[in-house]
C-alpha cells in the first residue's frame, strides 16, 4: 500500500505532482537535491518530507550513498544548499574520473585555471588533464564548503594510497544564481606533499 504525500504546503505539493511524485515511495526516487530545486519546495516542505520518510522507514536516494572507492569525510553537509552539493559533486566527479556526472554540472565551456601553471578551456580537454594525472586515492577530507550567489570554494585535502598528501582549494563560479546553475569555472590551487621528510 503506498503512503500519501504528507501536508507539505500547496506550492510544493503542486511541485511534486507536476513532477508525477504523489506518494512518499515516489520522493524516496529522489536525491534531496533534487527535489529542494523544484520551484515552491522550501526548507519546511523538505523537512516534513525527511521527517514522514523516516516515520515510515524510507530515505530519500541521495547521491552521496553511492558507492565511492575511497573514503570522503569533513564537510559534506549540503541540505537546503544547492551549490555546495555542485561543488561536492564536482570534486567526486574529478576524483572518480566520472564524466557523466561531470556533464551534469559544468557547462561544456568550461574553464579550467591553475595559476602559474595552466588555462584548460574545454570540458573534455580537462578530463583527458585528470585522467593524465590520476593517482589512487585513500580519503578524501573536506574541510570548508562555502557558496554565495554565483560563486563557492571548497578546500581540503587528499590522501594517496602511497601515503602522499594533495591539498587543494577550488574557487567555482556559476553560470546564474539558479539552483540547477552549471559550473563555467574553476581555479584550483594545489600543494603536493610527498609524504614526511
Amino acid at each position: 500500500m503506498s503512503i500519501p504525500l504528507p501536508k507539505i504546503g500547496k506550492p510544493a505539493t503542486n511541485a511534486l505532482m507536476n513532477k508525477d511524485i504523489v506518494t512518499l515511495e515516489d520522493v524516496a526516487q529522489y536525491d534531496k537535491q533534487t527535489l529542494a530545486s523544484f520551484h515552491g519546495v522550501g526548507p519546511k516542505a523538505m523537512k516534513i518530507l525527511e521527517e514522514n520518510l523516516e516515520m515510515h522507514a524510507l530515505t530519500f536516494n541521495d547521491k552521496q550513498s553511492i558507492k565511492l572507492p575511497f573514503k570522503l569525510n569533513g564537510d559534506l553537509e549540503c541540505d537546503h544548499a544547492p551549490k555546495r552539493r555542485l561543488m561536492l559533486d564536482f570534486l567526486i566527479a574529478t576524483a572518480t574520473l566520472d564524466d557523466n556526472l561531470l556533464n551534469e554540472i559544468v557547462r561544456d565551456d568550461f574553464m579550467w585555471i591553475v595559476p602559474g601553471a595552466f588555462t584548460i578551456t574545454d570540458k573534455n580537454k580537462f578530463l583527458e588533464e585528470l585522467s593524465e594525472h590520476a593517482s589512487p586515492i585513500e580519503s578524501m577530507t573536506v574541510t570548508y564548503n562555502i557558496s554565495h550567489g554565483k560563486t563557492g570554494a571548497i578546500n581540503g585535502y587528499q590522501v594517496m594510497k602511497d601515503g602522499s598528501k594533495v591539498y587543494f582549494a577550488d574557487f567555482m563560479e556559476f553560470e546564474s544564481h539558479k539552483r540547477d546553475a552549471k559550473i563555467i569555472a574553476v581555479t584550483s590551487y594545489v600543494i603536493m606533499n610527498e609524504g614526511d621528510s
